[in-house]
């Protein structure tokens, strides 16, 4: 594969992606029904809107996953998705190729408002179809690869620690795979590539729990220590759905045994970092922990990546990014901002809308209920506006709020951790 700086390969041109029958790819989605679901949850990624939009590189090669071996390399395989042809009866090269494609789509949508739905695919439908040993190797390198993509253009969810990186969901992703491919190498008796997959997940969950356990030494970082709280949290969770993937229940018990329920049992594992790391999610962050659904129905959020949503339930600064977003009229801030409040009756016990109403409120001139908007809002939404508790929410200031969360994360660490 070569690689070049620029002029950037062209990016499809929006609403290109010709609708392909149900079951497209050997009963799987069809490839361009999943480069317009990927389209439909971050547009951005195929108008030319985004910042980073030219500075892909421009690549070469024959297979699809020839494509990825760079930073941006999840971007290069969407806009060579051609490659992937929709067949009922893929070859083993094709579904090598399809495998690139579902990485692909999955990294770059997974942090949107609406995700693509191929989990199942990349961390265990692709790994056990009866293939041959080269193109197993080929997605076995792939995967092994993901290390090197850079998923800060498609998601703010990540805390970037000094001396370990960037830390975020994605990694919980990527250890999916990782260990989808651990058990598929072990089914077949490839021991060899089996060892590489359990290096790669033992170095990724050793270097997460030393992230976390250098932040929680570092009395005044306990909002980082919160988000990575809620990132380890949920990475040891997508470890065990690749465990618990049909058909895979009784393969790797030794590495089941070594990586599996970090969150939920024997806690000295990784220096008590993933322990830790769910006493503090279970207890101050699990009402953050939904799937923002109320969010999935504003569309205007998802236009552009500046509007992406972070860790909660910090979301001050989103909120004022609402106020602040250009190009919308009245009437679509209203509705945006209309279906926050919305979301904040329907997902019970989460903080993060709120805060993104405070924020909203102390940079909109005249608020929530600035007169320019309070004409599009529906009568429901008015009368939400004038909830007591909504408003007492509102009035606690971002510093209260924050000030109260290190507090009580402070207090449920371990004596000694700072």
């Amino acid at each position: 594969m070569a690689t070049h700086p620029l002029p950037a390969t062209a990016p499809p041109a929006p609403g290109a992606f010709a609708p392909e029958a149900r079951g497209a790819f050997g009963g799987f989605i069809g490839p361009k029904n999943l480069l317009a679901l990927v389209e439909n949850g971050a547009p951005f990624l195929f108008d030319g809107s985004h910042p980073l939009a030219h500075a892909v590189p421009e690549t070469s090669g024959a297979r699809l996953d020839e494509h990825g071996r760079h930073a941006l390399g999840w971007w290069s395989i969407l806009r060579h998705a051609e490659l992937v042809p929709a067949t009922p009866a893929p070859t083993p090269a094709e579904r090598s190729d399809y495998f690139a494609l579902c990485l692909a789509a999955h990294f770059a949508s997974v942090a949107s408002y609406v995700p693509t739905d191929v989990d199942a695919k990349i961390r265990h439908a692709l790994w056990f179809e009866d293939d041959g040993a080269d193109e197993l190797a080929r997605r076995r390198d792939l995967a092994l690869a993901l290390v090197e993509w850079d998923i800060r253009p498609v998601s703010t969810r990540w805390v970037e620690v000094e001396g370990f990186g960037v830390v975020s969901g994605h990694d919980g992703e990527r250890l999916s795979v990782l260990c989808g491919g651990l058990l598929g190498m072990l089914a077949r008796g490839d021991t060899a590539s089996a060892q590489q997959f359990e290096t790669a997940i033992e170095h990724e969950l050793d270097r997460e729990a030393r992230a976390f356990l250098a932040v929680a030494a570092r009395p005044g970082r306990e909002l980082e220590l919160l988000g990575l709280a809620t990132i380890l949290t949920h990475n040891a969770g997508d470890v065990m759905q690749a465990f618990n993937s049909k058909g895979a229940a009784r393969l790797g018990p030794a590495q089941r045994l070594r990586f599996g329920e970090l969150a939920r049992e024997r806690f000295e594992r990784y220096g008590g970092a993933f322990g830790q790391a769910a006493a503090l999610y279970r207890t101050l962050l699990a009402s953050e922990g939904h799937r923002n659904y109320p969010l999935r129905e504003l569309k205007l959020l998802r236009a552009s990546p500046a509007l992406l949503l972070p860790l909660g339930p910090f979301l001050d600064d989103w909120g004022q990014r609402l106020a602040r977003h250009p190009g919308w009229s009245a009437a679509q801030r209203a509705g945006v901002i209309g279906g926050v409040i919305e979301g904040c009756r329907r997902v019970a016990g989460q903080e993060g809308y709120y805060r993104a109403l405070a924020g909203f409120e102390q940079s909109f001139p005249g608020g929530l209920e600035a007169r320019e908007l309070a004409g599009h809002y529906g009568s429901a939404v008015k009368k939400l506006l004038k909830d007591s508790e909504l408003r007492k929410r509102l009035a606690v200031r971002r510093e209260s709020f924050e000030s109260s969360y290190r507090k009580r994360a402070r207090a449920l660490l371990p004596r000694g951790s700072a």
